[in-house]
């Protein structure tokens, strides 16, 4: 529908139509204005769009509810009355339904049979994937030494990592200590005996498996002699810093890791 209004009257937005329930059988679902200027005028164009609902079980007179379009200048009001529209509603219904060949019998179908699923290739999938988890599941348990392994021989350096990680998101001087003494008796329990700075190169002829990190293991050293023997913690921290000492660790379980 379309409302022709002389200038310089507008429409008043509050009175259209707003989408919604309007009836127990009726919904406005959208409501779309749009104005064209014409000579002297303006024409605004509404397009409604209704549902209809419950269907009637015969033919039946509906109507689209009447609403009213002010349109305002100033303090002046003009009003546009748009009527009920009047349709009729009824059901879409076979007039001569087909009569089957049988009878009235030929209305009603069989029942389905049920058709036999197989599950062959679901359950060998199943067994599969759970053969697999298991699989990986030793895997895990043997890389942490869980039961039944943990009889394999203990990883000093592993324990250190671990405590290092720890450590360094601390970063204080009690920690440091703390990181240093910790990578020592990974050494010590690695080598079986003290390890002190004289007995590196002994203790890398013995265990080849640590000689790739020798320079950052001499420097860990060199940090330790200087934090305890000179009781110099901060040279000792710009000589070596906790996340570095850490990241020598972490090395350092991996080899062990590898040789195991």
């Amino acid at each position: 529908m379309h409302v022709d209004v002389a200038k310089p009257y507008v429409l008043e937005a509050a009175s259209q139509p707003k989408p919604g329930r309007l009836a127990y059988w009726l919904d406005l679902r959208s409501v779309d204005v749009t104005e064209r200027e014409e000579t002297g005028a303006t024409r605004y164009r509404l397009k409604l769009v209704y549902q209809t609902l419950y269907v009637p079980l015969s033919p039946a007179e509906r109507y689209l509810p009447a609403f009213e379009l002010r349109f305002k200048d100033g303090d002046d009001v003009a009003v546009a009355k748009v009527p009920p529209f009047k349709f009729i509603m009824a059901p879409l219904r076979e007039v001569i339904p087909e009569v089957p060949a049988e009878g009235p019998e030929g209305y009603l179908r069989p029942d389905a049979k049920p058709q036999a699923v197989s599950t062959r290739r679901d359950r060998i999938l199943f067994g599969v994937g759970l053969g697999l988890a298991g699989l990986a599941l030793i895997f895990l348990a043997y890389d942490r030494a869980w039961w039944p392994f943990r009889a394999r021989p203990d990883r000093p350096f592993a324990r250190a990592s671990r405590r290092l990680r720890s450590l360094a998101r601390l970063n204080d001087d009690e920690a440091y200590r703390a990181g240093l003494l910790d990578l020592h008796r990974a050494f010590d329990a690695s080598a079986g005996r003290r390890v002190l700075a004289e007995d590196v190169r002994g203790f890398l002829e013995s265990h080849g498996v640590f000689r790739a990190q020798e320079r950052e293991i001499d420097r860990f050293f060199a940090a330790s002699r200087q934090a305890f023997f000179a009781n110099d913690v901060s040279g000792a921290e710009k000589a070596m810093p906790l996340p570095a000492m850490a990241a020598l660790g972490a090395e350092l379980s991996a080899a062990e890791r590898r040789a195991s």
